[in-house]
């Protein structure tokens, strides 16, 4: 028996008023709504997408009672009973499973191109921005601030046209949903480049102190930008940091190749002494490694109704009552 009523919220919500704990109940509701970020499921629990859906059908049928208080009085909803079946249970988050795949692959081809729009407005941006610069001796200094380094395309996020009868309906937490695709998806890039290495050139040098430069920055950043709840668009706004950085002119070390005794102190051997880190091309390394990842989970998204098709079949074999495929041929062997 689960009462709902007496979750203590706050010390204003005290039992005694109905009225108090329809208000209790929007307010459990809406907490289920307010986490927003990439660290909501218990990975240690369940190490595998699978592994949710194979213990809930282990689950035995069981059934859930819900009461009300006995100070709001006795009413005909007073006590309310649920049937709770992990085999139906699993069917529906299935469907709503693969609705959600249906429209992040249509969101990954969009992400696919955001790159390039990303720095087609940037560039737009800082053209603003010199002009700006140029006429804020007579104006607002503080106006070259307003402009940003792009225009945020995530935030344009695919909408429902109900008019469309050909168009599926919206899954309810759609904005949010692709919120977390483009976080996780940026998230992902970026670690991909900092295991794999940030490759600008030829130079190995200047490579190995970008990768380790971005890696830097995305440690300095994990907390703020990717771990529990965040804002909407944090992976914008990690870009946007990175782009508008000021690039960073490091000493070279020699000192295993044996030359730091040989330099010369000519400005040409001087410029050869020093590594230039280059945010800018580190975020536009970001942005295409983004783009390929979109492709190739685009693909997983388009296959994840193929993915289901042995959970269903446990689901249906716990509907129908039939305990494993082995059972089913020993009745043939004796029926034979």
């Amino acid at each position: 028996t689960i009462n709902l009523y007496d979750w203590d919220i706050d010390d204003e919500a005290k039992p005694g008023a109905e009225d108090t704990f329809r208000e209790n109940d929007k307010r459990l509701g809406s907490k289920l709504l307010n986490y927003h970020g990439l660290s909501a499921l218990n990975t240690t629990r369940f190490p595998t997408w699978d592994s949710f859906f194979t213990e809930l059908l282990e689950q035995p049928d069981t059934v859930l009672m819900i009461s009300t208080p006995k100070d709001v009085g006795r009413r005909l909803y007073s006590e309310i009973d649920i049937d709770i079946e992990p085999a139906r249970l699993c069917t529906r988050i299935l469907s709503v499973r693969e609705q959600i795949a249906r429209e992040l692959s249509k969101d990954l081809k969009v992400i696919a191109k955001m790159g390039q729009q990303i720095f087609d407005s940037y560039r737009l941006n800082r053209k603003n921005r010199k002009d700006t610069k140029q006429s804020a001796g007579t104006g607002d200094k503080d106006e070259e601030s307003t402009v940003s380094a792009f225009d945020s395309p995530s935030a344009f996020y695919l909408t429902f046209d109900p008019n469309d009868d050909d168009a599926f309906a919206p899954s309810p937490l759609r904005k949010s949903n692709f919120d977390l695709l483009y976080n996780l998806i940026t998230l992902e890039a970026i670690v991909q480049l900092v295991e794999d290495g940030v490759v600008l050139g030829e130079d190995e040098a200047q490579n190995k102190v970008c990768s380790a430069f971005l890696e830097q920055y995305y440690k300095d950043r994990l907390n703020s930008h990717f771990i529990g709840s965040q804002w909407y668009g944090k992976a914008d706004d990690f870009i946007e940091g990175l782009m508008l950085s000021s690039p960073l002119m490091i000493t070279r070390n020699d000192e295993d190749s044996g030359e730091k005794e040989k330099q010369d102190e000519d400005s040409e051997a001087t410029r050869a002494q020093t590594l230039e880190i280059e945010p800018l091309r580190i975020a536009e390394q970001i942005l295409l490694k983004r783009d390929s990842l979109a492709l190739d989970w685009m693909t997983i998204m388009e296959d994840v109704p193929s993915d289901h098709t042995d959970i269903r079949k446990a689901q249906l074999d716990r509907l129908t009552g039939k305990t494993s495929a082995d059972s089913v041929k020993i009745v043939l062997d004796e029926w034979q």
